[in-house]
């Protein structure tokens, strides 16, 4: 019920809100983005590349690995709620999971569209970006990874392959890894000069 209403432009304006709170405390930031959060991030390097100094999309919701994702708009008038598949490979933690357990199908349509439009938009990203992806991703097509690589337009951009991790990287099996991938990033960009609001 949390989910029903909520829009791609709800995610991508709390994000965009988020960041703007910034531009006066920081320099350039790195924006780091989980699945769903992986396309938002790509679209904040589209629209303020000025203000991002790279980005990491972890497991970004480009492509998905149920076959019926492509239909849910067909699929959404009949089926109400969508089931949220267990995200971890640790088995300690599948139990532990606070996803949700399923979803508004409306909901996953919405994402569905707004995974083809940034797909559709990939060349516009230009900042630099490391691509982390695990081959046992259960809820997002690993091949995401190479679709985002191939298709930004970044002249520093690399991809980062792990084995083990579900689609919950950040907290399963290689979750120690993939903060220090993402940390190692983040520490090669030194500080710029800070931005200033405009009067």
């Amino acid at each position: 019920q949390d989910l029903c209403g909520v829009t791609a432009r709800d995610w991508y304006t709390d994000a965009e809100r988020a960041l703007l709170k910034l531009k006066d405390r920081v320099d350039r930031a790195i924006v780091v983005g989980l699945s769903m959060g992986g396309l938002v991030t790509l679209e904040l390097a589209m629209r303020h590349p000025e203000m991002i100094a790279g980005i990491v999309t972890v497991a970004a919701a480009l492509k998905f690995a149920d076959p019926l994702s492509r239909l849910t708009n067909v699929i959404a008038p009949f089926v109400k709620y969508w089931p949220s598949p267990n995200a971890f490979n640790d088995e300690s933690r599948k139990g532990l999971s606070r996803n949700y357990e399923k979803f508004p199908t409306k909901t996953f349509v919405e994402l569905y569209r707004y995974s083809q439009e940034i797909a559709d938009r990939l060349t516009e990203v230009h900042v630099p970006i490391r691509v982390i992806q695990s081959k046992r991703d259960q809820v997002v097509a690993a091949e995401s990874a190479n679709i985002i690589y191939e298709k930004v337009s970044s002249p520093l951009r690399e991809i980062v392959w792990y084995k083990e991790s579900g689609h919950e990287m950040m907290q399963d099996l290689e979750a120690e890894r993939v903060f220090t991938d993402i940390m190692e990033f983040v520490c090669r960009f030194e500080r710029s000069p800070r931005l200033h609001a405009s009067s």
